[in-house]
């Protein structure tokens, strides 16, 4: 799975000496789609791209078809490849299957046998989100409950629940990213829950933390919705 903030940070022009370069193009975009700096509904123009990202049109078309595949572009005949455009309809699409595998997430991570370590590791990421929050720092904010559902899907012992995850990751942290930039109270109630579920996967309680996961990604999900329908 491509890193969307863990790797390098930079997101402008210049050459990428990584192998495959494909995959490092493709990192790039998405995070410039996540952050917004490739507008929902904008035009990915090949000539364009390769000189923003210095590679040649064979590892930029094989990075548009992994971005493709992660649902943040969209690619029709004479229309041509665009950003995916932000909707409430696939706001709720998304959330929908991620209430539910969140949750289950959570409640496999409770009954782990290292289920005390893995809540020490989390309690770090809720801790920089909670320094980043206080900072009015809500991009860094963002990163470390990225970096904090991250551990979470690695450290699953389902790797069927891995891979649904993290098909649902890409297009669902678009949306994450964008409330954290519009909604403060958002944000502060992420922090919290995350909070409560780390407790939870900490006690080994399993059925408490699916209980606290899946109601931290609803209502997410609701405020995140009405802030999509007021804009």
């Amino acid at each position: 799975m491509i890193s969307v903030f863990t790797d390098d940070p930079a997101t402008g022009a210049g050459p990428i000496d990584r192998q495959p370069i494909g995959f490092d193009v493709a990192g790039r975009l998405e995070r410039e789609i996540i952050r917004g700096d490739l507008a929902p509904g904008a035009k990915l123009v090949e000539t364009e791209l390769s000189a923003r990202y210095g590679v040649s049109r064979s590892p930029l078309r094989e990075a548009l078809q992994i971005v493709e595949a992660s649902g943040l572009v969209t690619r029709r005949p004479r229309y041509g490849v665009r950003v995916a455009e932000l909707s409430v309809a696939n706001l709720d699409d998304i959330s929908i299957c991620r209430v539910s595998l969140e949750a289950t997430a959570a409640g496999l991570l409770a009954s782990a046998p290292d289920h005390r370590a893995i809540a020490g590791a989390l309690d770090l990421h809720v801790e920089h989100m909670r320094t980043a929050f206080a900072a009015g720092d809500f991009p860094g904010c963002f990163e470390a409950n990225v970096r904090l559902t991250d551990h979470i899907h690695a450290a699953l012992p389902n790797p069927v629940l891995q891979k649904l995850l993290g098909q649902l990751n890409k297009p669902a942290l678009r949306y994450r990213y964008w409330a954290y930039l519009r909604a403060p109270e958002t944000v502060r109630m992420l922090i919290g829950s995350n909070e409560q579920m780390t407790d939870a996967i900490r006690s080994g309680d399993g059925s408490r933390a699916e209980t606290v996961t899946s109601g931290l990604v609803y209502d997410a999900w609701r405020q995140v919705r009405a802030a999509l329908l007021e804009a």
